[in-house]
C-alpha cells in the first residue's frame, strides 16, 4: 500500500519481443519494427523520465517480476494482461500462458486478464477459448486488441462478430472487458484503434464493464467524451506516467480532463510493467501528484485529492473487476 492507499495495477504485460517470436516464413520485419518503435518511445520519454532496464524486451523471469511489483515497489494486486496479436508472432505478443504463469506464480496478489480475436482465429475458437481461459486457467477479465493485419479487423459494436463475445463475458461472470485503443502496434493504421465502437457496445450491455487503454491516445479527446456518457466505461492510464515526466503540462491536462468530465472512480492506474519497470517511481509521482492553479483557474480542472487518489490507485480497478479490495486487504495480511 502507499500511504494507506491499496495499489491494484491494471496493466502488467508478460510479453516477449525475441527473435524466437518471428512467425515461421516471415521475414521477422514487423516484430523487429514494433521492438525498435518501443526502443524510441522508451528513450524519447527517457529524456526526462525514468530510463529503461535490459529486461524490457525479454519474458520477464517470474521471480524478478514478482519481487519488482511487490517487494520494490508498493503494488498490493496486478492484472497480468495477455497480448492476442498473432498475424506476425509465432504464439502471440503476449501469450496467455505467460500470463497465466505470472498469475499463477503469485495467485493472491496477481489476476488473470486473458485474450482472444474473433477475426483471426473465428467465433466459434474464439467463444470456446474465453470459456477455456476463465474455467481453466482462473481469467477475471479478457484485453482485445481488434486489429491483426488488413482485411482482419473487427469492431466492438459488431452485433454478429463482437456480441457474442459479450453476451460470453457475462455467461462467464467476466465484470470487465478491456480494449487496446490508440497506440498502433508496428505498422497497424491508427484509425483502427478509435474508441467510438465501444458506444453501442457499452449501451447495449450495461451489465459489463469496459476499459479503454492508454485514454484513446491520439483520440484523447473522443475517448474522454465518450466515457463520460456511459458509466460502464472506465479509463485506464498505461503510458501517461512516461509521458508525463517528458510532457508534464500536456499530461496533467488529459487526466484534468478526465476528472472534470468522467471522474476518479472510473480512472485507472497501470504501469506498463515490465516494458516501463519502474513502477514505483509511478506509484510516488502519483501519490504526490498535485493540479496546478492555472490549470485550474483557465480549465476548470478539479483540485486532486486524497479521494481521487485512492480512486485512480486501486479502487475504481477493482470496482470495475467486481474484486472487493477490503477482502484483499484481510487476505493479503494489510489490516488487522
Amino acid at each position: 500500500m502507499k500511504d494507506g492507499m491499496f495499489v491494484f495495477d491494471a496493466a502488467v504485460h508478460t510479453q516477449d519481443f525475441g527473435d524466437n517470436q518471428i512467425k515461421p516464413g516471415s521475414d521477422g520485419r514487423r516484430v523487429k519494427l514494433l521492438r525498435s518503435q518501443i526502443a524510441g518511445f522508451i528513450n524519447l520519454t527517457g529524456r526526462r523520465g525514468p530510463p529503461p532496464e535490459t529486461e524490457t524486451f525479454s519474458n520477464p523471469d517470474l521471480e524478478w517480476g514478482n519481487k519488482m511489483l511487490f517487494e520494490n515497489s508498493d503494488t498490493d494486486m496486478a492484472s497480468a494482461c495477455s497480448v492476442p496479436l498473432f498475424s506476425h508472432w509465432r504464439a502471440g505478443l503476449g501469450p496467455v500462458e505467460l500470463s497465466d504463469a505470472f498469475a499463477k506464480s503469485n495467485p493472491k496478489r496477481v489476476v488473470l486478464t486473458g485474450g482472444v480475436d474473433p477475426a483471426y482465429h473465428g467465433l466459434d475458437f474464439a467463444l470456446e477459448e474465453m470459456e477455456r481461459q476463465v474455467k481453466e486457467l482462473g481469467a477475471v477479465s479478457m484485453k482485445f486488441y481488434q486489429y491483426q493485419r488488413r482485411g482482419c479487423s473487427w469492431r466492438a459494436d459488431d452485433r454478429d462478430i463482437a456480441y457474442p463475445l459479450w453476451e460470453k463475458a457475462i455467461e462467464l461472470g467476466i465484470k470487465m472487458v478491456q480494449f487496446h485503443k490508440g497506440f498502433p502496434l508496428e505498422l497497424g493504421p491508427v484509425e483502427a484503434f478509435k474508441p467510438n465502437d465501444i458506444q453501442y457496445a457499452a449501451a447495449d450491455f450495461p451489465e459489463l464493464n469496459f476499459g479503454i487503454h492508454h485514454l484513446g491516445d491520439p483520440y484523447v479527446d473522443e475517448t474522454i467524451s465518450i466515457a463520460s456518457r456511459f458509466d460502464n466505461i472506465y479509463l485506464i492510464l498505461p503510458l501517461w506516467f512516461n509521458q508525463y515526466y517528458l510532457q508534464p503540462w500536456k499530461m496533467l491536462a488529459r487526466l484534468g480532463e478526465a476528472l472534470l468530465y468522467v471522474g476518479s472512480d472510473r480512472i485507472c492506474y497501470g504501469s506498463e510493467a515490465f516494458i516501463w519497470p519502474h513502477v514505483q517511481t509511478y506509484i510516488d509521482t502519483l501519490a504526490n501528484l498535485e493540479m496546478p492553479e492555472e490549470l485550474q483557474e483557465r480549465y476548470g480542472y478539479p483540485e486532486i485529492t486524497r479521494e481521487m487518489k485512492e480512486n485512480i490507485l486501486g479502487k475504481a480497478f477493482a470496482r470495475g473487476m467486481g474484486i472487493d479490495i477490503e477482502a484483499k486487504k484481510i487476505e493479503l495480511g494489510l489490516v488487522a
